[in-house]
Parts: C-alpha cells; structure tokens; sequence
C-alpha cells in the first residue's frame, strides 16, 4: 500500500491546543506595547502632513520637468540613469534638476518654518567625485 503525502503536510507541525496558550506573547519579536503603537501612529499622520505639503509645494515652486525629476527619484526610486532614460535626457541633468528642486523645497520650507533642522551646508562635488557618480 502506498502512502501519499502532500507538500502541505511536510510544512505542518501537530501540538496539542493549549501549547500556543502559554507562550508569553511580550516576548515575541514583533509584539508591541500601547504606547508604541500610538507613536507609530502619529508619525504616520505627521509624514502624511508633510507628504501633502512636499507635494503643494512642489505644484507651485518647481516646474514640470524638476517636478519628474523628483517623483522619479524619491517616490519612485529610480536612479539617475534610469530617471535620465525615462525623461530622455542624461543623468547629470536629472541630477541637477533634483539639486535645483530641493534648493527650492528647502527655501519653502524655510519659509514656511516647516522643518525644525538647520539648514545644511551645500557640498560641492570634487570632479574625481562627479566622474564616480556619473561614470
């Protein structure tokens, strides 16, 4: 006589049913206290806020290429070059284009004393840095 088994049924573990009952569900990795669940939630509401805000501000300040250029590399998560493909230009002007973009965000936030940050310091790429980056 031949005994058939399922795939099913190599993945699965017999216990009796008081045994899941007592383990301490605290000490699970993914537990998390009332607190906690809280504060995830209201740093859910903020980002949104400031989501909602990046996007007006982007509507008004940038124009329709740097706009692209920023949805594609932020919220699409594209590289350079494949953004460059995408918008039919090459990498270093959607590079630029993000640059300019977040110098303006940056200002509008300012502005607006949106951000609580300082404002950081411009770096200026090194040409051997440039060549790295956009090879």
């Amino acid at each position: 006589m031949a005994i058939i088994r399922s795939r099913a049924s190599r993945f699965s573990i017999n216990m009796a049913n008081d045994v899941l009952s007592k383990i301490d569900r605290t000490r699970g990795a993914w537990y998390e206290t009332e607190e906690e669940i809280a504060a995830g939630v209201k740093w859910g509401r903020e980002k949104a806020r400031l989501l909602r805000w990046v996007r007006s501000q982007m509507t008004m300040r940038l124009t329709l290429r740097e706009r692209r250029c920023v949805e594609l590399y932020y919220f699409e998560g594209l590289t350079f070059r494949e953004a460059a493909h995408r918008t039919e230009t090459n990498a270093t002007s959607v590079y630029r284009a993000v640059q300019r973009s977040l110098r303006k965000l940056r200002q509008a936030a300012a502005e607006s004393e949106i951000s609580n940050h300082p404002p950081r310091k411009r770096r200026v790429l090194s040409s051997g840095a440039r060549k790295k980056i956009f090879p």
